[in-house]
């Protein structure tokens, strides 16, 4: 093929490409949604207060001392920060419990199930996934936090173990769904994870409810585990401005 043939072939796509760009907003402008039909919609409020209960699901660890499932409270503190960033303040409480383990004799064994109050506060910062517009009225975003877990009150076993203070952190995928101005529907699904540490009675202790007199812990297990604790919880949020 000649060279003036592949000049011409090379103008003609030049410009059918020029044609393309220079039509191709005016298309869109054609075929572009009304605002009023838009899915997306304004939120009006930037800060946002929600309190809400759920379903702590606990991890027993595997020890099965640990935290049991239970119902979740607990409120949470919006501030706007940009389009696409929050500031969150979560206090949560979990009506759980526990089983005892007497592991400072011979032979470890359950001595009771309690109930624990079991507190969490996290710190984190909140990505809005749609920015500051709903989609169809929903408003999606990913968390992350840090923060503590202790229980209301101290209770250690025979052999050392408590449930005590642990350093948390917290992901989580949420939503809220606006009803009105200020009134939105919330639900969110979490992950309280964070680490146990067991006395180390539980390694060399046989343990009544293993038949082959095993001990509480094998040495698989370390003495300071992480556990997930999933949670998922529902709210209510009024949205202010300051």
């Amino acid at each position: 093929m000649s060279t003036n043939v592949h000049r011409n072939l090379a103008l003609a796509l030049a410009a059918a490409l020029c044609v393309g760009a220079s039509a191709r907003p005016a298309a869109a402008q054609q075929v572009g949604t009304a605002p009023e039909n838009s899915p997306f919609r304004d939120i009006l409020t930037h800060e946002a207060f929600t309190v809400f209960v759920g379903r702590f699901a606990g991890n027993p660890n595997d020890a099965g001392t640990g935290a049991r499932p239970g119902m979740m409270l607990g409120a949470r503190l919006n501030v706007h920060l940009s389009s696409a960033l929050d500031a969150s303040a979560t206090f949560g409480e979990a009506l759980t419990s526990r089983h005892r383990i007497d592991a400072g004799g011979d032979t470890a064994r359950v001595m009771s199930s309690i109930n624990v109050r079991l507190i969490a506060v996290d710190l984190g910062l909140q990505v809005n996934l749609t920015g500051d517009k709903t989609w169809h009225g929903l408003a999606p975003y990913a968390y992350i936090g840090l923060g503590l877990t202790t229980p209301s009150a101290k209770v250690v076993d025979p052999g050392g173990y408590e449930l005590g203070t642990n350093f948390l952190v917290v992901p989580a995928l949420g939503t809220r769904y606006i009803v009105s101005r200020r009134l939105s529907v919330h639900v969110e699904a979490r992950d309280y994870y964070y680490r146990y540490s067991f006395p180390l009675f539980y390694f060399d202790r046989p343990y009544a409810l293993h038949a082959d007199g095993t001990p509480v812990l094998s040495n698989a297990v370390g003495d300071r585990e992480w556990y997930n604790n999933y949670t998922v919880w529902f709210g209510v949020t009024y949205g202010f401005n300051f």
